[in-house]
């Protein structure tokens, strides 16, 4: 299986931290297709690269697994968290 080259996202409307109610997940989706987990206070708990295909978001994290998230609206639906732009 191939992995897909990271998209430039500059300029989308979804690049940017996206914060849990909570407080507790942010997650930081870049330009470059990268994206940088902060759990619990815990920085850089999760890194890898990640794709946008409509409203669905895939993760790979550099440890090799993946992981995926759905846009819904202004919110950001991942393993059970829920988590607008901040």
């Amino acid at each position: 299986m191939s992995i897909p080259a990271s998209p430039d996202l500059t300029g989308s409307p979804r690049v940017g931290i996206w914060i849990d109610k909570n407080d507790f997940l942010h997650q930081e989706l870049t330009a470059d297709g990268r994206y940088d987990e902060t759990r619990g206070g815990r920085p850089h708990a999760y890194q890898g690269r990640y794709w946008i295909d409509g409203e669905r978001i895939d993760y790979l994290d550099d440890l090799g697994f993946w992981a995926y998230g759905e846009f819904q609206g202004a919110e950001l639906h991942h393993a059970g968290y829920v988590m607008k732009l901040g």
